[in-house]
């Protein structure tokens, strides 16, 4: 069994708990937040012990396989620096880092200590993106433009934690990666962004061209809209010289619209599964946790977070050569 710890228990950090807690192959041994209430409310919950910081955890837990972070952003690089040191593999929520020097650097060390390091690059988990990106392997079909868009209520305030870019380094991130999940690397990126009523980019709309020839645009927005369910999460149209394929909101379905056909084959989830985003979160990390116990290859690792933030950086760039930055 792997011995697992979390280190941060905020949204994300209780779903990973959760799914080791529920897992077959791993054990959940101790956590680490550094609020006492939410400290308490996971060991009462899974009679686990709970340390404030990372330093503690070490000290008193010995044989740790896996270490969950679930941090905020800023906290990634030290954590995961400390960890690698100590020969733990871990799985890091995304962003790892907000830039790619710094992903470049643990990249580095785990390389060089024979780490195994995921990334929850989780969208990718919808039944409906899962099923999408099947067809698109079933026939090799060769994609040649994908159109992509977000809505996701952001903050609109600068922070000490929160940037001017933060929808790029931390929304946008995930968008991307389900693009390049079906339709391969980015060689190129062009964009142009928005601030209405926030202090952070509101609007980002990106051009790609792909390794491969392909083509597309991504958006993301979080402009208006009060209530989670007000919008379409999620929107994505895949065109072959076969068909276009649209993901609606990850889970909801995938349509079909053969090019010589009149009619469309729609694929949704059985009204008796779960298909919310929570389900995506649990399938990364079992996904992850499975392949560390057989000693397989990572679903989704620091190197594809590697090429994600130089694709955001590559966005940013054009951004700040349209503003005269």
């Amino acid at each position: 069994m792997l011995r697992c710890a979390v280190i941060g228990c905020g949204w994300a950090g209780r779903h990973h708990i959760e799914t080791i807690a529920e897992s077959n192959t791993s054990v959940l041994v101790a956590a680490v937040d550094p609020d006492p209430i939410v400290g308490e409310d996971i060991k009462s919950r899974h009679n686990i012990p709970i340390y404030t910081d990372v330093i503690e955890l070490l000290h008193n837990v010995d044989d740790i396989d896996v270490a969950v972070v679930a941090t905020l952003p800023d906290l990634h690089k030290p954590i995961c620096s400390r960890l690698i040191d100590e020969g733990i593999n871990i799985y890091c929520e995304k962003p790892v880092c907000r830039n790619s020097e710094d992903i470049f650097l643990l990249k580095e060390q785990a390389d060089r200590k024979g780490i195994k390091f995921g990334v929850v690059f989780n969208q990718r988990y919808g039944d409906a993106v899962l099923k999408a990106k099947e067809l698109l392997e079933k026939d090799n079909t060769v994609l040649h433009l994908i159109t992509a868009s977000m809505y996701q209520h952001l903050p609109d305030m600068l922070t000490s934690n929160i940037k001017e870019d933060f929808m790029l380094t931390d929304a946008l991130c995930h968008l991307l990666d389900v693009v390049t999940y079906l339709g391969g690397s980015v060689k190129d990126a062009k964009a142009f962004a928005n601030k209405i009523e926030s202090e952070l980019y509101s609007d980002v709309g990106v051009a790609l061209q792909f390794k491969n020839g392909c083509i597309g645009t991504i958006s993301h927005s979080n402009v208006g809209g009060k209530f989670d369910t007000q919008h379409p999460f999620q929107c994505i149209d895949l065109h072959t010289k076969e068909s276009r394929l649209r993901i609606d909101n990850q889970f909801d379905r995938l349509t079909v619209y053969p090019h010589d056909s009149m009619g469309q084959i729609v694929y949704e989830t059985s009204v008796f599964k779960r298909r919310d985003y929570a389900v995506s979160m649990k399938r990364a990390c079992e996904a992850f946790l499975e392949a560390i116990n057989e000693g397989g290859e990572l679903p989704s690792d620091i190197n594809a977070a590697l090429e994600n933030m130089k694709v955001i950086e590559l966005i940013k760039l054009s951004i700040n050569k349209k503003r005269g930055v």
